[in-house]
């Protein structure tokens, strides 16, 4: 009982990376590429309801094709692969591992790469809407 151990807080340990691990719904950077893409979904159909009968009829169908391909598509792909992923870990294939393991590195990069690739393409699809309603729109009579 007269042994003392040091008491470690907030030691800079390096942290498992649980992502693929668990939904998706429970990392905050998914959450918040959840929120941008739900906030996008609602300015894209504000924008192309209030300015339907301003422009030509194929522009509304030009948003939602560039939507799909530069949010909704990133978005079905990182649900997918973090699905994939998720199965290995489930069937055993790939188990938990010391945090800064090679194993552990790459799915930790994969994370960012998923996550960030999200992000970077809402944030250019937002751009997009912005150039519209800003530049476009007001000077169609």
């Amino acid at each position: 009982m007269s042994q003392t151990k040091p008491v470690t807080w907030f030691e800079g340990d390096p942290k498992l990376n649980t992502f693929f691990f668990r939904s998706p719904f429970r990392s905050w950077k998914f959450i918040v590429n959840t929120i941008l893409v739900a906030g996008l979904i609602i300015a894209c159909a504000a924008v192309i309801w209030n300015h339907w009968n301003k422009i030509n009829h194929p522009f509304p169908f030009t948003i939602i094709s560039f939507f799909l391909l530069t949010v909704g598509y990133p978005y079905w792909w990182a649900i997918k692969r973090h699905g994939k992923i998720r199965r290995l870990y489930r069937s055993g294939e790939i188990s938990d591992v010391p945090a800064d393991s090679p194993l552990d590195q790459i799915l930790q990069v994969a994370d960012n790469s998923m996550n960030e690739g999200l992000r970077n393409a809402c944030a250019l699809f937002g751009l997009y809407l912005l150039e519209i309603v800003w530049w476009q729109i007001p000077h169609i009579k």
